[in-house]
């Protein structure tokens, strides 16, 4: 059979099952089927960015003990950075660098319409700039794949122009649900981030599709999360003064990685040549990972080593690999700390391709380990460090994305630590509203989200008001 005879067929075949499903199902059980198709879909290609980054990354890293240097991350990075340019220069002719903007963009047009192939070129793009060290993370691209699968099976289907353009938001939903494994983060993604205004069914559809999506990366990744907590400790209302001021600490430092972030996006961004913009990238990550090895790919190793008590993998790298003490510690941990909204900007600046939560995750562990050590160190407090850097992870999302809401599920749900909801609760709504009392007209750039904004002119949509 020729091809064009193939696409004939199967296109003959698709219009006689359109017939059939508009003669026989109604319309909300046609959007159920197609929520749960995509979640399926969605969750496999998160699988698939994970597995192909792994194999990357254990590639890249061969032959890399502890204890030593290892010059070659002066070189991967950059290469990675560098592969990905040519990759979106001259295979997608164009950009996919940041997914949920793209996505954000797509729903502001209008036009639900997006390539297939952007799911494809997400993955190929992520894989090349994450699997070879650069400090970012997979969700973005994944989300952007997700919206792009939704798009072209809501049109398959041939849902309505409005439905398709809800299936984009949902699709990325999947997406972020799918690499957080975290089902109730993806429907608050798609609520509180993308702020899509959902009925009931539409709601339904979103869950269902965020449900499948991360059932299916679940069990593609051997049933394991990416962070493994083992370790439990009741909630002692004493030690919730040291939350709320861990939520303070972390408010302070979100402020100044979005700012750091926002202001090295804005300086690579203006090297008009993109040669030049992929060699300056590659070469700060290179630079700064070779001499910090902790800031390498996504980070979820150090990030479970922190939140498990102990400090092994940052301390025992690096420059830091042979020096030993608490202070030297604290400042290897504080110059990680600084440097990190920089490098997640050079991530996605002039060629690369990746997201920015998980390094929320990655700098909220490490600032709440840095909190819990200094107040051990000067303070003799002692709640367990690993605490704060568990607490951590939540605030700093919170702080720079401006999702209290889909944070506190996000690191409850990955982490599976729901009892621990309460203390998250304290700090992360301290950190939220430390950003916002000081920068109240702040906002997470990835897509022009501001929260207290959008309230506000939801508000404005209210027909009934209270009379005073």
């Amino acid at each position: 059979m020729s091809r064009q005879k193939f696409y004939n067929w199967l296109d003959n075949n698709r219009l006689r099952y359109l017939r059939w499903q508009n003669n026989h199902l109604p319309g909300s059980v046609v959007l159920i089927f197609i929520a749960l198709i995509l979640g399926i879909l969605t969750g496999a290609v998160a699988a698939v960015v994970k597995r192909l980054v792994g194999l990357l990354n254990s590639l890249v890293l061969m032959g890399y003990h502890d204890g030593e240097l290892d010059y070659m991350l002066l070189l991967w990075p950059l290469v990675g950075i560098v592969l990905t340019s040519i990759y979106q220069r001259y295979v997608v002719r164009g950009s996919v660098a940041q997914g949920t903007k793209i996505v954000r963009e797509t729903i502001n047009s209008g036009n639900p319409r997006m390539k297939p192939f952007i799911a494809f070129n997400s993955i190929i793009g992520c894989s090349l700039t994450m699997g070879f060290g650069a400090s970012g993370g997979t969700e973005g691209p994944t989300a952007l794949a997700g919206s792009a699968i939704a798009g072209g099976v809501s049109r398959w289907f041939s849902l309505p122009s409005k439905w398709q353009m809800l299936m984009v938001a949902i699709g990325a939903g999947a997406g972020i649900s799918a690499i957080f494994k975290s089902p109730m983060g993806g429907v608050l993604f798609t609520l509180e981030v993308l702020q899509m205004q959902l009925t009931t069914l539409s709601v339904l559809a979103l869950i269902i599709a965020c449900m499948f999506a991360s059932a299916t990366a679940y069990a593609l990744s051997d049933f394991t999360f990416d962070i493994e907590f083992w370790r439990q400790m009741p909630i002692d209302p004493s030690t919730l003064g040291w939350v709320a001021l861990l939520g303070l600490f972390c408010g302070l430092y979100s402020i100044y990685y979005t700012y750091t972030k926002n202001r090295s996006q804005t300086l690579f961004m203006k090297i008009r040549n993109p040669w030049l913009g992929a060699l300056a990238t590659g070469l700060v990550l290179s630079v700064s990972i070779f001499l910090f090895p902790s800031l390498f790919g996504e980070g979820f190793v150090v990030i479970e080593s922190m939140v498990n008590g102990s400090h092994y993998s940052f301390a025992e790298q690096g420059i830091l690999s042979e020096f030993h003490g608490t202070y030297l510690i604290i400042i290897g941990i504080a110059v990680t700390l600084l440097l990190k909204g920089i490098l997640v900007a050079a991530a996605y600046s002039n060629g690369g391709v990746s997201g920015d939560f998980v390094p929320t995750f990655f700098a909220g562990a490490l600032a709440g380990f840095l909190f819990g050590l200094c107040c051990k160190q000067w303070f003799d407090v002692e709640i367990p460090i690993w605490y704060f850097a568990l607490i951590g992870m939540g605030c700093v999302m919170a702080g720079t994305v401006h999702a209290p809401l889909m944070s506190i599920f996000i690191l409850c749900e990955t982490t599976n630590t729901y009892g621990y909801i309460f203390a998250y609760i304290i700090a992360i709504s301290v950190s939220y509203a430390t950003v916002k009392i000081i920068t109240p007209k702040s906002w997470y750039p990835g897509t022009g989200h501001d929260d207290i904004m959008a309230l506000m002119e939801s508000d404005k949509d209210l027909s009934i008001k209270s009379k005073v």
